[in-house]
């Protein structure tokens, strides 16, 4: 049943210049790649997967590519004429039949994990229905996280459809215990899944006016590696993959990262399918498109991960800081810096940061977010902009700091008024929390406090003066001025809503009259509080 090819049937979503979505096939969307504005499907986890695929592809196509070739490609301005392009997707067109018998894309064929009887008949039918692909679909067990559906149901999905969702799971499949059975005449033993490359931590990738440039900004120049092969070129990776289950391996290089065959799939039909582990990799820190930090130069670098709590934005500095020896950041962040430096790409210019995540919990989902950020292409040249807005996101959490602080004195005094006092009654623990919890202004803060962010980042190079190569003076700085005030007025009001929501009782009016409910510099400059707590304590303590 050779039938439906990625490279020249109509799949991935995108939407082309003037607003409007389409399909194209892989061909098609790498030659009209500048007619089209960006790849996006309903699903994060999608796009990411795709913008993966797509990259893998050209750096197969152009044997690196070199930074010299780079320049030359990104001058054409397209794909269009491009015969290495052409050229290796017609040597590989064979492989990328999604429904094939011998060379399935992204699959494995022969995989079976049925158990049979003696006379050949089903004995255990071990095949899922196609919706295990879908990170967002409910599971067997009844979870529900976007989609009403019971996890048991097989729907029917068209080939366009499975083919996003196959390589979705190849990127963002998490943790179990994976079904046994057999692999031609090899029998597959029931083992442990690692998670795939793309769950843990957040998947960061530059936008450009178009979808060609979007590639182009993120296809980092590199030396070819002739053994960084895609799985529909290797034709050991299967047994590679089943090797890996005892001993992991390391990946060679970002093909095999944005390509991986971490999960063995085989589609039975346009319902069902057979689904297992697959390729064991080694942890490290060298997926192009993340972001690591460690707490120190000793510490192994760790994935900036997606927290339930909390917003990409917060760990910009993380993500974007390009000279910091505790932070590693997506691998086209250096490129764009250097385009910079040569000349090649304007200073002016503003890509759009697309920061993708998802949040899980002991390998269940708990949300994804898909945040774009836009980033003057200045600032990801200039260290000291860099480190004034890892700066200035501190003085946002310190604001965070102190809310909590408040808001949990608050509550003390709430429940008992004289918890202050010398020899008051102090509240149960358990009952304070509860409160601090319900009360809790912090995620109105945050949310509030994002338009201001993207509002910083725009304008944060404006406070920096190229000519003197030094920052302006105070009074001039209109964006680090204006970040500072609209964190003081966000959680002056983030608290006074929490506050309203305790009532007018005598005790609520009493215990709100005792916590300032304004902000000013001391609470919401990190060093500052140092030195006041410091200054506090060696004078015997906090004041109540």
């Amino acid at each position: 049943m050779a039938e439906f090819n990625l490279i020249e049937e109509p799949w991935i979503p995108c939407i082309d210049l003037e607003g409007r979505n389409v399909e194209h096939s892989i061909r098609d969307t790498l030659l009209k790649a500048e007619q089209l504005r960006e790849v996006c499907d309903d699903s994060p986890l999608v796009t990411v997967a795709i913008h993966r695929l797509l990259t893998a592809i050209l750096y197969r196509a152009f044997e690196g590519p070199s930074n010299k070739r780079w320049k030359e490609l990104y001058r054409t301005g397209s794909f269009a004429s491009d015969s290495q392009i052409l050229g290796y997707l017609a040597n590989c067109y064979d492989h990328f039949f999604l429904f094939d018998e011998a060379r399935p894309f992204m699959q494995v064929a022969g995989l079976d994990l049925n158990e049979y009887r003696d006379n050949g008949e089903v004995k255990k039918d071990k095949s899922d229905g196609l919706m295990r692909l879908v990170r967002e679909a409910p599971d067997k067990s009844g979870r529900v996280l976007f989609d009403h559906r019971v996890g048991t149901e097989r729907p029917q999905y068209e080939p366009k459809q499975i083919a996003r969702m196959l390589l979705s799971a190849q990127s963002f499949s998490s943790t179990g215990v994976a079904s046994g059975g057999k692999l031609g005449d090899k029998l597959i033993k029931p083992t442990p899944c690692q998670f795939a490359p793309c769950i843990e931590g957040f998947v960061l990738w530059f936008q450009g006016e178009s979808l060609f440039h979007t590639l182009m900004l993120n296809l980092v120049p590199r030396d070819h590696v002739i053994n960084d092969k895609p799985p529909w070129e290797d034709d050991s990776v299967v047994d590679a993959a089943i090797e890996s289950w005892k001993n992991p391996i390391s990946f060679t290089g970002p093909v095999q990262r944005f390509a991986s065959l971490s999960r063995f799939i085989r589609i039975i039909d346009q319902q069902s399918m057979f689904f297992t582990n697959g390729l064991k990799t080694e942890a490290d820190s060298e997926d192009p498109m993340k972001g690591y930090s460690r707490s120190d130069d000793k510490k192994d670098y760790q994935a900036v991960r997606l927290r339930e709590d909390r917003a990409a934005w917060r760990d910009a500095h993380a993500l974007f800081s390009v000279s910091s020896p505790t932070h590693k950041p997506p691998a086209c962040l250096n490129h764009i810096a250097r385009l910079i430096q040569e000349g090649v790409f304007a200073k002016t210019a503003q890509p759009r940061a697309n920061v993708v995540g998802l949040a899980t919990d002991q390998g269940k989902a708990l949300l994804w977010r898909h945040e774009r950020l836009p980033v003057p292409a200045v600032l990801l040249g200039n260290v000291d902009l860099i480190e004034r807005l890892g700066g200035l996101i501190q003085h946002a959490e310190q604001a965070a700091t102190e809310l909590n602080s408040r808001t949990r004195r608050l509550a003390k005094l709430y429940l008992t008024p004289d918890c202050e006092s010398p020899g008051g009654r102090q509240p149960e623990r358990d009952e304070v929390t509860k409160m601090v919890k319900a009360l809790d202004p912090r995620p109105a803060y945050w949310t509030w406090l994002e338009k201001h962010f993207f509002i910083l980042l725009e304008n944060l190079p404006h406070d920096w003066d190229e000519a003197s190569e030094n920052w302006k003076t105070d009074d001039q700085q209109t964006a680090t001025r204006m970040w500072r005030d609209n964190i003081k007025r966000e959680a002056q009001l983030a608290l006074e809503e929490s506050i309203r929501s305790i009532g007018t009782t005598a005790r609520a009016i009493q215990a709100v009259a005792r916590v300032r409910t304004d902000f000013n510099d001391g609470d919401t400059n990190p060093s500052l509080q140092t030195a006041d707590k410091t200054k506090r304590k060696a004078k015997g303590g906090l004041k109540k």
